[in-house]
């Protein structure tokens, strides 16, 4: 019996020992370890509390226009005010949204519910790039918008108001100028037509023609982009007194005369050319006449356009 004892108290030490040495180990383990730094990763600290405003947004090409005339706006006024959280200013007012942002990898970081790219970053400028992502890659080709943004405190030393410079570039004017002529030489061809943020303005003339442009609300802007307001704008009509009750839908094209063609409709094929006489008829007896027009205008140069109508007859005498 005393030699098992004496047998068991070394061994019982031992194991103690390497008991403890396990501990010491694993503690020494739970200390929180350094995040190993991303060395591509910039910093916000530098910045945190500065107002930036953007000047220009633009696509890779450096055009802030499309060829469908969809048009990128410097609007953003924003402020970081922690490493991980952010500012962004409603346009025109002064209230403001709260965002976190959390870092992805290399300089792409998640914040507003978009993702980013960030381009440079210095205390008098930044440029951000938006991402489009196809699951947890980035789709290179729809990556394509440019945000640069100026500092107060530079905006102050340049001296430019800084609506003049967020007015569009040389090469904008350019560019939309060969999309007007595309435009107005093909009066009768909705896909050579332009959108514009300026997009035609259709009103009544005549108490017999009520109309309503078609308002998005914010669910719908949310889900889709808010351009699609300038880039589709509808109208729903109603015209009384009709030659019979009807109701049709499709798209006409307002011309820089401010003249009214068909655009396109939707019906089956042995009905194409009735139904095109009906709607020509429509247009040119009703719409036409009882319409104020104003065409669309892209820097100040009205051209042909897209609206997309919905038009009901109520008949009734005369």
């Amino acid at each position: 019996m005393r030699i098992r004892n004496c047998f068991i108290a070394p061994l019982a030490g031992i194991l103690f020992f390497a008991f403890c040495c396990y501990l010491a180990g694993c503690s020494g383990g739970s200390e929180p370890e350094q995040e190993e730094k991303d060395p591509r990763r910039p910093s916000f600290a530098p910045i945190i509390g500065v107002d930036f405003f953007e000047v220009r947004r633009s696509f890779d090409n450096g055009l802030a226009y499309d060829s469908i005339g969809f048009v990128q706006v410097p609007e953003w006024h924003i402020k970081f005010t922690r490493e991980d959280a952010l500012q962004i200013y409603v346009p025109g007012s002064d209230s403001s949204f709260n965002f976190q942002i959390t870092h992805d990898h290399d300089s792409f970081f998640h914040f507003a519910r978009e993702s980013w790219k960030v381009v440079d970053l210095h205390r008098d400028s930044m440029m951000l790039q938006k991402l489009s992502l196809n699951g947890l890659k980035v789709d290179k080709i729809r990556s394509n918008v440019y945000m640069r943004f100026y500092s107060k405190d530079y905006l102050d030393q340049l001296g430019t108001p800084l609506t003049e410079l967020r007015e569009p570039y040389r090469r904008d004017t350019l560019f939309v100028r060969q999309m007007v002529a595309r435009a107005n030489r093909n009066l009768d061809n909705v896909d050579s037509s332009y959108s514009s943020i300026n997009y035609p303005k259709l009103q009544s003339k005549s108490p017999i023609l009520e109309i309503k442009r078609r308002e998005y609300d914010s669910l719908e802007v949310t889900s889709k982009s808010a351009a699609n307001e300038y880039l589709y704008p509808e109208y729903d009509i109603v015209i009384h007194k009709a030659y019979k009750d009807f109701y049709h839908t499709f798209s006409v094209l307002v011309g820089p005369d401010g003249k009214l063609r068909l655009g396109k409709f939707f019906v089956m094929p042995e009905f194409e050319q009735s139904r095109k006489r009906v709607l020509t008829g429509i247009i040119n007896v009703y719409l036409q006449n009882l319409l104020e027009i104003e065409p669309a205008t892209t820097l100040g140069m009205p051209h042909n356009s897209v609206v997309y109508l919905r038009v009901r007859g109520k008949a009734g005498k005369g």
